[in-house]
């Protein structure tokens, strides 16, 4: 089957709508829903752009998962498809001067949980995976260069007990898993895929 492109911006509610109802059209269904667009980035709480910077993580990271999925709701309910939202281990710990993504994070766990109360009984499922480091362009986009990013993802990696950051793969492979019939008695959880992050020395 040929893949539908769609170019869309999640945190404008149009994209958004064009975005599930082209897929609607295209494909007369709706199965799965990983909500995977995010952004992050740092910022103190004295920053005189604070309220700016509150509403540019928010739009990405968390509204445009709520509108999404209630644009998905109805179809998804007559194909008992499941939703995935990537969530972050940033949601479960603290980072310093990153409150907006955590929090970002943390609101969104807590819609996981949520959702998965509400939509079980329309054979919907809604889980969370909560990533550590991800070998992406993210540092750059906060202002690295490719080498420095390459030298970070090192020493993160470094002191992850797997011996190294994660690759795109490894939150493939987790998407996969809870969207396949093997995970049907799954829903409701911060799926960990952080090479033990968790457990790792303060970054």
């Amino acid at each position: 089957m040929k893949p539908l492109e769609v170019l869309a911006d999640v945190s404008k509610d149009v994209d958004c709508k064009r975005l599930i109802d082209s897929t609607i059209s295209a494909f007369k269904r709706l199965d799965i829903l990983v909500n995977n667009a995010g952004k992050c980035l740092r910022c103190p709480i004295t920053d005189t752009a604070i309220l700016d910077k509150y509403n540019d993580i928010m739009d990405t990271n968390l509204r445009s998962v709520v509108y999404l999925t209630h644009l998905s709701v109805e179809i998804m309910e007559k194909s008992k498809g499941n939703i995935i939202n990537m969530s972050s281990i940033a949601g479960l710990k603290t980072l310093s001067t990153g409150f907006l993504y955590s929090m970002s994070k943390c609101a969104l766990d807590m819609f996981t949980k949520c959702l998965a109360l509400e939509l079980g009984p329309k054979g919907i499922r809604v889980n969370a995976i909560n990533p550590g480091t991800i070998r992406t362009n993210m540092l750059q986009t906060l202002g690295l260069t490719t080498e420095q990013s390459v030298a970070r993802y090192s020493e993160i990696g470094g002191k992850y007990p797997v011996g190294r950051v994660g690759e795109p793969i490894d939150v493939a492979n987790a998407v996969l898993f809870l969207a396949s019939d093997e995970a049907s008695f799954v829903t409701g959880i911060n799926f960990v895929s952080d090479g033990g992050a968790l457990n790792a020395p303060m970054m």
